[in-house]
């Protein structure tokens, strides 16, 4: 679970909103509040801003913490890939010999 969604659940929780509560306060469905909070998908910027407000939240709060989230995920998918190329490198260096 991402730190975003531990947020909005948390949040959600603390203000004794279910699921589709919430869900409908922003109008969108249950599935899309589960995604954010269990797969840890991160909404658009104004998304972000309209849940930090149904949750009564920081809105700033609630921004940094999903380009944090945002950030960490687009450095690991450059890393991974970086692993990739680099084992293919090795791969043909070694097979070159």
């Amino acid at each position: 679970m991402s730190s975003f969604g531990i947020l909005i659940k948390q949040s959600r929780e603390n203000r004794g909103l279910t699921v589709r509560a919430l869900a409908d306060a922003i109008g969108k469905s249950p599935g899309y509040i589960s995604r954010i909070e269990v797969r840890g998908e991160i909404p658009s910027v104004e998304l972000v801003v309209e849940l930090a407000t149904a949750l009564g939240g920081d809105a700033e709060q609630f921004l940094e913490c999903a380009k944090n989230d945002s950030m960490e995920r687009a450095t690991n998918e450059v890393e991974t890939k970086y692993q990739d190329a680099l084992a293919l490198f090795r791969k043909g260096k070694h097979d070159a010999r």
